[in-house]
């Protein structure tokens, strides 16, 4: 019998379905816990106007001083003299904190700082409440001392540290939390010292959050009562599949595969999903971890969507490095992926949807045969849990290897196309620097919408990392040697396209540079039609303003400026323009041709942020109130650093239907800001219909 065939008819003798009962839509649910309990729903693309953002300390004069206290680490000061370091407008959740403040280096001494001076506060103020809803010690608080924040949402480092035993390290390094803070309005967080932290130059955070739809409903955090015990049983149960198995079909096999061969070693027809992959391989040695290759292939596609080293698909890398000799012959166990050096096995739990067909290929391209490779392939039929196609991305795996460390200041981790969202990355390398920032660039901004503080801080460790392993991060050897990163719901959002890069630091003379080797896993749309630039407002040029019938009112100031966007430590002026502008405090107005067939807009606006760093506009389109731009950044921009691209996010009940709109931008007066907002550039993009 075709050996195909006898797959086929393995694969309906799994578990059984009732087909009297309707299949389940996958459907995205509310942010947060909501949506943090359904893993199985990952491939779903998110709703046009969402968009993935960070806030951080990180050095906006492109050096390395990016745990400087006043000049990073805070943002401005409220009304009452608390420092801010979130301020966001909703609907959207805060998903992702890392917290590294409790080593510091005073002079020339490292200092531990003690309890009494250590002990700040942070508070957490929803929908512009004037009382904080949480306010709590900040160590309290990232020790996982309170309930519900505890292990395993929150996790504190126990103070390993390579440095001389001399010092009396007794406390931990970084801290990381992934409870979910959903806020509807506005979620602000301050940061209240116990003493005077402005001479610290060693305090960093990282905050990641998504942002949704302004139609959307999104209840904000009620207390701490709020909790969820799914998501809590799924991350103390690390190698078991997270997903809910209902109606999954077990798929089984068996080969050898010779050396320089090839191997279908399944091959799916219909609609449905791959829900884990599990592999034993014989013999499990150097050659064959990093030279077995697996291929998948998505409805019939020529190119394979996923083409990596088997060992890579489930948590390795470092094929052509020194640290290969060590990675292959230790174990992984994260949320969505694992293996075992020693016993050869393999898992990953990612849900792959498919609608016509799935085919894996493994080619062996090493110079060992392999006995035997046993896989087990868990499906689930559409009949049980169906995606919407049109909603849905593919799965793709992609290795980048660079190894030009001369001719650019930065290693290229990844860069795509089209419509999706990055679920995972890989990061090893050999001879990099660990405070080499992340720059992720999404649908062609010139400003990175995710900017780093240093690469173990980027992968949820700090001072170097441990070699941890967490449900959605860890190492096998360091935070930023070999370090992973599961991007489960803070999922990193593009609707153009996609460049994540890591900057080569200028602070230690050695080493110059260092190559990479990074895997990301991500989810992408099959559709061309995607994000659509319509139209361009350059303001200050007369012609540009004409045309577009601006307007302003209450302005302060006209300038002409050459400066850059935010640059690498090696080369600070990185992406230089020029460009005129406006300042003002009154308002702006100018009118916008848009693609009536459009399911929202992105508005992106080019500001100078030097001097100011809080900008705060409500924004009208054909007179109604689309909600408030608020853009926060340190106001020590320098102006040679000046040039930032900021975005405002318009829902579709503004814009569907429309061939142009009248934009109009309002001077909000807000804590931070120095009396004006300014503009010099717009672009107008269009979301593709649904």
């Amino acid at each position: 019998m075709n050996r195909i065939l006898i797959l086929l008819l393995l694969l309906t003798a799994g578990s059984p379905v009732n087909f009297s009962q309707s299949p389940e839509t996958a459907r995205r649910p509310e942010p947060g816990f909501a949506s943090m309990e359904r893993p199985e729903l990952l491939p779903l693309l998110f709703p046009p106007t969402s968009a993935t953002r960070q806030v951080l300390s990180y050095d906006v004069s492109s050096g390395n001083s990016d745990g400087n206290y006043p000049r990073a680490f805070v943002k401005y000061y409220d009304k009452n003299g608390e420092a801010v370091i979130f301020d966001e407008y909703g609907p959207g959740c805060l998903y992702r904190q890392q917290m590294n403040v409790w080593v510091g280096f005073g002079g020339p001494t490292l200092l531990m700082f003690n309890p009494d001076e250590n002990n700040a506060r942070i508070k957490y103020y929803f929908d512009d409440e004037e009382k904080p809803r949480l306010d709590v010690s900040l160590d309290d608080l990232f020790a996982g001392r309170l309930k519900p924040f505890d292990l395993p949402l929150t996790f504190m480092d126990d103070g390993t540290f390579p440095i001389p035993p001399r010092y009396d390290i007794n406390r931990g390094r970084f801290a990381t939390m992934y409870y979910p803070f959903n806020f509807n309005k506005r979620l602000k967080i301050t940061f209240i010292p116990n003493k005077d932290w402005n001479f610290r130059g060693t305090t960093w955070y990282q905050n990641t959050h998504v942002v949704y739809p302004k139609t959307e409903k999104i209840a904000s955090w009620t207390g701490r009562e709020l909790d969820s015990r799914r998501v809590r049983e799924q991350w103390a149960g690390v190698g078991r599949d997270p997903k809910d198995a209902t109606g999954n079909r077990t798929l089984k096999e068996s080969v050898g595969i010779e050396k320089g061969r090839s191997k279908t070693v399944a091959e799916l027809t219909g609609e449905g999903s791959i829900a884990s992959v599990k592999i034993n391989l014989r013999p499990l040695t150097k050659e064959t971890f990093f030279n077995t290759n697996l291929k998948i292939y998505w409805d019939g596609e020529k190119d394979a969507s996923v083409d990596v080293p088997l060992s890579y698909f489930f948590g390795a890398g470092a094929k052509n490095f020194k640290l290969s000799d060590v990675v292959w012959k230790r174990s992984l166990n994260s949320l969505f992926f694992g293996f075992d050096g020693a016993a050869g096995t393999f898992y990953s739990y990612f849900p792959m949807p498919y609608w016509k067909s799935a085919k894996i290929v493994v080619a062996n391209n090493g110079a060992e045969d392999i006995e035997a490779l046993d896989l087990e392939l868990q499906t689930k039929p559409a009949s049980v849990l169906a995606y919407p196609k049109d909603a849905t991305g593919y799965f793709h795996a992609r290795r980048t290897v660079d190894t030009d460390t001369k001719t650019k200041p930065y290693t290229t981790a990844f860069q795509e196309t089209g419509r999706g969202h990055v679920v995972g990355l890989l990061f090893y390398t050999e001879g990099y620097d660990m405070d080499g920032d992340e720059f992720t660039y999404l649908d062609g901004s010139r400003t990175p919408q995710i900017h780093g503080s240093g690469t173990e801080d980027d992968h949820n460790q700090g001072w170097a990392g441990t070699a941890y392993q967490k449900p959605l991060w860890g190492a096998l050897t360091n935070g930023y040697e070999s370090a992973y990163r599961i991007y489960q719901n803070d999922s990193y959002i593009f609707n153009r396209a996609i460049r994540i890069n890591y900057e080569y630091s200028s602070l230690k003379k050695f080493p110059k540079g260092g190559d990479s080797d990074i895997t990301v896993f991500y989810y992408k749309s099959r559709s061309t039609d995607l994000l659509k630039l319509t139209d361009e407002l350059d303001v200050g040029r007369a012609a540009s303003e004409k045309s577009h019938n601006y307007e302003i009112s209450g302005q302060t100031r006209f300038e002409e400026l050459t400066s850059a966007y935010d640059g690498y430590e090696k080369k600070p002026d990185f992406d230089v323009a020029t460009d005129a502008g406006r300042a003002f405090n009154g308002f702006s107005r100018f009118t916008v041709r848009l693609d009536p067939e459009n399911s929202g807009v992105k508005l992106r606006r080019r500001i100078n942020r030097a001097g100011n760093g809080v900008q705060t506009a409500r924004v009208y389109v054909d007179g109604e109130d689309a909600g408030v731009w608020h853009i926060v950044q340190t106001s020590y921009a320098p102006i040679d650093q000046a040039w930032q691209e900021s975005e405002f996010e318009i829902p579709a009940r503004f814009t569907a239907g429309k061939e142009k709109a009248t934009v109009r931008i309002e001077y909000l007066k807000s804590d931070g800001n120095n009396g004006e907002i300014n503009e010099f550039y717009y672009w107008v993009f269009c979301y593709p219909k649904s």
